[in-house]
């Protein structure tokens, strides 16, 4: 069972801090959000994510180096569309078919997204460009601990490495990145349009070929803004294909990784 604690005696100031130390995994990480804008914020959470992500879908059990070998894309939506037009049945055959956990298919199937989408240089994160923050250094524990606190914004997590397991680590991990991507979004000042989100999959049950025909109907109308990159990911997410490791990929092999909360939001009138 992962211990997963809500630690309020590690608030200090406002600051975002990732610290700890697990096989490859090695964190020392804080950046004051004193003086910061939004925008700083957005910035240091996609450092966060970068930091990260690649070792939660990494101790999550599945063969990261196969899957980015398979990945072979051009730029574009367009491409990752065509890509999976003419590669699907090769995919389900060369990767999902040979894997030894037919549970960790989810995992496998974030991380090809999250492979196509990165290749074809596709956002579907928030992007502010530049980091303006200068990172300082943080001190480690017998744990991994996040925090994220920002005048009315607080996340903390922090899981002991006492007697932890790789799956427990790609649960902590991919807890943390599903927080500061989705905070990311709030702090961007995009506009969300859920409204599109749910036309675009309405009635559409998770299928491959749903995936390419939505992201397909998708591209004509991106703009190039911040707004295409929470299209792009909450169209995947809603068809259970998250193009960013988080926890609900991997409940189905480890039950006690339990998947976010969904938030009630809904669409405007």
């Amino acid at each position: 069972m992962i211990d997963e604690i809500e630690d309020e005696n590690m608030l200090g100031g406002d600051e975002i801090i990732l610290t700890g130390k697990y096989k490859q995994f090695n964190a020392t990480l804080r950046f004051d959000l004193s003086k910061a804008s939004e925008t700083d914020v957005v910035g240091g959470l996609n450092h966060v994510s970068n930091e990260i992500e690649s070792y939660a879908y990494g101790f999550s059990g599945i063969d990261t180096i196969a899957i980015e070998k398979f990945v072979n894309v051009g730029n574009g939506l367009g491409a990752v569309c065509d890509f999976l037009e003419k590669n699907t049945s090769e995919w389900k055959k060369k990767i999902i078919g040979s894997m030894d956990n037919q549970k960790l298919a989810s995992v496998a199937e974030s991380y090809l997204f999250n492979q196509l989408l990165t290749k074809a240089g596709v956002q579907f994160k928030a992007n502010t460009g530049k980091l303006n923050l200068k990172p300082e250094k943080e001190e480690q524990g017998d744990y991994i601990a996040y925090v994220g606190k920002y005048k009315n914004w607080i996340s903390i997590k922090k899981l002991s490495l006492d007697n932890a397991k790789d799956y427990e680590i790609s649960g902590i991990l991919s807890g943390i990145n599903h927080s500061v991507v989705n905070k990311a979004f709030d702090f961007a000042g995009i506009q969300k349009d859920d409204r599109t989100v749910s036309s675009l999959v309405s009635a559409k049950r998770k299928s491959y070929g749903n995936a390419m025909a939505v992201l397909r109907e998708l591209a004509p109308s991106l703009s190039g803004k911040g707004e295409d990159a929470y299209l792009v990911c909450k169209v995947l997410e809603q068809l259970s294909y998250p193009p960013y490791a988080t926890p609900g990929m991997l409940t189905k092999a480890y039950p006690d990784i339990k998947p976010p909360k969904v938030k009630g939001r809904k669409p405007k009138a």
